[in-house]
């Protein structure tokens, strides 16, 4: 190299330092005014690359966040994930959210946000979860969100989007090749994905199996108690990864205390709230997902989902009083199957008297799985894989003082025992 080449070489080199310096000092600028008004910049976990960024409605002054607050975020590199809930920001907000392409998180619950703002979010194509609870989008705005191809999450709470608009936008993508979306519109309107009936079909039918073999003894508690129902879940398939030798992620699920400290960046268990409890969303992903816990292994059953949804909706408690659905095994000579050992009990107890041998009010029986399925007359309670289309789900999720609840008479019927008739047709209904 002569003396012309090593100048060169060298005014290059110079020039990479400054730039590099330079960005280097954008970026940390940026942090600084995220963090003047109260916002956090958290790392997601070790070696792992990409930051967390949550902000809230209101700075450290009480002045509103606005809009242009948003604009420092290009100078952040990879925002993995960005908290906005409660803020005031509006259409002109997201404006400055369509160059974080490696964003794979939006909570957008209760802003400003329109149809209008939901176009600035078509390139940002790592996106997998979509939070929209309490906005004034409506059915003309998902048409901005198609191109999301990887969407598997969208929260559509309280919004002015349709249930039919919704259906129609899910089908939409399956055809597009993402048959993971899930949609939820409330508690008691979700959307489950292709993936997440044909893995709880699965599941069903290995439980039928083992059942069969004789293997297992199968217990559905309303009200787990952590000791004995969640921590041997968590012993058998969780703590390799997060408990005493190792903890992935800084967590460690060996004992009450350590589930419920959670990580540096925050709880993954809330008591009483499943979405924002993060452990029982990436136990209850989509077979093949990413982000699916445990990695390894198959799935958590149905059953193990199912303790631990029921234990998180009861106060994740330390210790609970045990209420057993139903401990029995089926004989040899007994109808077995998911309906006779889960969802039958539940119609025996609460609907049987009015729709039984004795009595059948509206020409219906619930007393056997050929006559729930044949339902009133010539009209069906139960659309296989539809629960939200099955009169029989939707109307024991009716609230308490509605004309049409059922049953009319005592307690509504718990989240447990509503999960899981809803959970049975899902999947199919046999």
């Amino acid at each position: 190299m002569n003396a012309k080449e090593k100048t060169v070489a060298l005014l290059l080199t110079s020039l990479i330092l400054v730039g590099t310096s330079i960005a280097q000092a954008d970026e940390q600028s940026a942090i600084a005014a995220v963090e003047s008004y109260e916002g956090q910049v958290l790392g997601i976990a070790k070696d792992v690359e990409g930051v967390r960024i949550l902000i809230p409605a209101k700075t450290f002054e009480g002045r509103m966040l606005a809009d242009e607050d948003l604009k420092v975020l290009s100078e952040i590199p990879k925002i993995v994930e960005l908290d906005l809930k409660n803020a005031g920001i509006g259409d002109a907000g997201l404006a400055h959210l369509a160059g974080l392409t490696d964003l794979q998180r939006l909570h957008l619950e209760k802003t400003k946000v329109t149809d209008a703002g939901l176009q600035h979010l078509k390139g940002l194509s790592s996106l997998v979860y979509l939070n929209l609870y309490g906005t004034e989008v409506t059915d003309a705005g998902l048409e901005h969100l198609k191109p999301l191809k990887q969407l598997k999450n969208l929260y559509l709470w309280q919004t002015k989007v349709s249930e039919e608009a919704a259906k129609a936008f899910q089908a939409a993508m399956e055809v597009a090749g993402n048959e993971s979306l899930e949609i939820n519109l409330g508690w008691e309107k979700e959307l489950l994905s292709k993936a997440r009936l044909a893995a709880l079909k699965e599941q069903r039918l290995a439980l039928e199996a083992s059942e069969a073999e004789g293997t297992t003894e199968v217990t559905l508690v309303e009200d787990p108690d952590f000791k004995t129902h969640i921590m041997p879940i968590f012993a058998e398939r969780c703590v390799d990864c997060h408990g005493e030798e190792k903890q992935k992620a800084k967590l460690r699920l060996d004992s009450y205390e350590a589930v419920m400290k959670g990580t540096p960046d925050g709880p993954v268990v809330i008591a009483g709230d499943l979405i924002g409890s993060h452990l029982f969303q990436v136990i209850t992903l989509p077979p093949g997902d990413d982000d699916l816990m445990p990695p390894k292994g198959d799935p958590l059953t149905e059953i193990q989902v199912g303790l631990i949804r029921n234990w998180i909706n009861k106060g994740a408690k330390p210790e609970a009083e045990v209420v057993v659905v139903t401990t029995e095994k089926p004989s040899e000579n007994k109808e077995s199957g998911v309906f006779h050992e889960y969802v039958l009990p539940i119609l025996m107890d609460r609907c049987a008297d009015c729709h039984g041998e004795d009595k059948q009010k509206a020409k219906l029986r619930l007393d056997s799985l050929a006559a729930t399925l044949k339902g009133a007359g010539d009209e069906a309670i139960v659309v296989p894989g539809k629960p939200e289309e099955s009169s029989l789900y939707t109307r024991i999720v009716l609230p308490a003082d509605h004309d049409d609840r059922m049953p009319p008479k005592g307690d509504v019927l718990t989240k447990a025992q509503t999960d899981l008739i809803k959970l049975w047709i899902a999947s199919g209904a046999e």
